[in-house]
């Protein structure tokens, strides 16, 4: 019976030393916060002094169309970022009418840092066309160049 208690005692005392294990245990919780920050940047001009910035999110205007030549845009574009990059341009085809077509000039040819590029974006319109206003959106991409 001794034997008995005694075992009953080791069990009882292992369990305690468990739980006083578990209590013992700290968790020391922490939030991270991640900024992700591109090295390709770019800034739009409309004049080669870079006075005039066409801003994020603006409405570039092309003006009164009052025939269906090609019509003609200039932009200039400044490498702001740390590294070199190539450009792209892409706009929501969608919006305006099928037989229209955006393009630009840029021959692909790599941007170094802090160099200013010059595009000339066309615009370019059926032979016949509704009167009316359109808009669509449009980008600039700047991709760095590995």
């Amino acid at each position: 019976m001794v034997k008995k208690k005694i075992l009953l005692g080791i069990v009882a005392a292992a369990v305690l030393v468990g739980l006083v294990g578990a209590v013992v245990v700290y968790h020391f919780g922490f939030r991270q916060r991640f900024e992700v920050v591109s090295a390709a940047k770019i800034r739009v001009f409309f004049d080669i002094e870079g006075t005039q910035e066409l801003q994020q999110g603006q409405t570039l205007t092309w003006g009164l169309i009052e025939s269906t030549e090609p019509q003609h845009q200039t932009l200039y574009i400044k490498n702001t970022g740390t590294v070199n990059v190539t450009l792209g341009f892409n706009y929501d085809g969608q919006t305006i009418p099928g037989d229209w077509s955006l393009s630009w000039d840029y021959g692909g040819s790599p941007v170094l840092t802090g160099e200013n590029v010059t595009v000339t974006m066309t615009l370019t319109l059926p032979s016949t066309i509704s009167e009316g206003q359109w808009e669509c959106n449009s980008g600039i991409q700047a991709t760095p160049v590995s």
